[in-house]
């Protein structure tokens, strides 16, 4: 399960999520009960992907920047890879929204994403090995606590 694209930055998601469970508790006009559930939830998948988010901070506190790095760069990707869910989703919303102008913004929001998307991976697919030394290298230099 470690090669999986995920379980990488798992630590990332997790504190990502960790912060919107701890900014859940502060909406006003949610049942206390579904915040519970939602923290219980949250709880499962810590409790779950424990060793995976140990490693992962440990590979974190070690060195921070190829961690960042590849946590972006695994971010896009997945973002790619899940528009094969987002696109049916959209145009479903998108047949079904009463609202015209909502349905339009959503569906050019999808297509600017997408065209996007295809951009940064053509880009990269050329010019990987130019952009991994920009990224891993020239960057690193620029940015003062970097090791």
């Amino acid at each position: 399960m470690e090669k999986a694209l995920l379980v990488k930055s798992i630590f990332f998601f997790i504190a990502l999520w960790g912060l919107a469970t701890a900014f859940l508790w502060f909406r006003p006009r949610i049942e206390f009960f579904w915040k519970i559930v939602a923290t219980l939830i949250f709880g499962f998948y810590v409790w779950f992907f424990w060793k995976e988010i140990n490693s992962g901070y440990a590979s974190f506190a070690g060195d921070w920047y190829p961690v960042t790095i590849d946590f972006l760069k695994e971010l896009t990707a997945l973002a790619f890879v899940n528009l094969f869910f987002f696109w049916p989703l959209a145009l479903v919303i998108v047949f079904y929204k009463a609202d015209e102008m909502g349905a339009e913004r959503l569906l050019k929001m999808m297509c600017l994403l997408t065209l996007l998307l295809w951009v940064v991976f053509v880009g990269y697919v050329y010019y990987d090995k130019g952009i991994d030394k920009f990224l891993y290298e020239n960057l690193r230099k620029m940015i003062p606590d970097a090791r």
